[in-house]
């Protein structure tokens, strides 16, 4: 078992992540908008103003997605059923994922 996070960069992907994530099984997870810290730092500090660079309002909002998955193979397939859509997850900054194994879970739904 794997604990996934992903900060979807791109917002306006939100509904192709969504859908892509629903097609491998991975359906209990949650999410919540966030801002990125970079814009938060330049629109409170003047001072950081200069070493980040936030051009568009867009860049401001975040959104993290967590869940627990089986295998990594789900994640595979995943980003296989994002490009196969259209999405060149290579060149663009869609989102970030990472997936760090579970050594314990306590969940009462499981058998």
């Amino acid at each position: 078992m794997f604990f996934m996070y992903m900060k979807i960069i791109d917002v306006n992907y939100k509904d192709d992540i969504f859908l892509a994530l629903e097609s491998v099984e991975i359906s209990k997870a949650s999410y919540f908008e966030a801002n990125n810290l970079e814009s938060e730092l330049t629109d409170e500090l003047p001072l950081f103003k200069g070493f980040f660079s936030t051009d568009d309002e867009k860049e401001k909002k975040v959104i993290i997605v967590t869940a627990l998955i089986e295998s990594e193979d789900q994640i595979d397939e995943f980003v296989k059923n994002l490009e196969a859509s259209g999405l060149n997850l290579k060149e663009e900054p869609i989102f970030r994922l990472a997936l760090m194994p579970v050594a314990k879970t306590i969940d009462p739904r499981k058998n």
